[in-house]
């Protein structure tokens, strides 16, 4: 299990619990990757406003690009995305690319 320093420092919940709260830094992982791009709950705008909404100093979202392009593009976080890559600026947004094959670096 986790160190008791570690869970005194980190908060590990649900989107749905940080409704009507906020935290300085957010990792949301939306990890969700399938053959069928799927979406699964993460069509919903209102769960997709709260888990990016809560952060108060930074917002890092994990996730699968691929997901959010094409066919989900029109799907709220595929306009995100959008916006992200659009807006890529030093310190504000950056997309980093990385490959998950073990060995080989990620691209940046």
């Amino acid at each position: 299990m986790w160190e008791d320093d570690f869970k005194a420092l980190v908060k590990i919940d649900t989107v749905d619990s940080y409704q009507g709260k906020e935290n300085r830094i957010i990792i949301l992982s939306i990890t969700r990757s399938c053959p069928k791009l799927s979406t699964g709950f993460l069509y919903l705008p209102n769960r997709i406003n709260v888990a990016l909404s809560r952060a108060m100093d930074r917002l890092v979202i994990v996730g699968a690009s691929q997901m959010w392009r094409g066919k989900n593009k029109n799907k709220p976080l595929g306009p995100v995305l959008e916006f992200i890559e659009l807006n890529a600026a030093p310190g504000v947004y950056k997309v980093l690319n990385v490959n998950s094959k073990k060995g080989q670096g990620g691209k940046k």
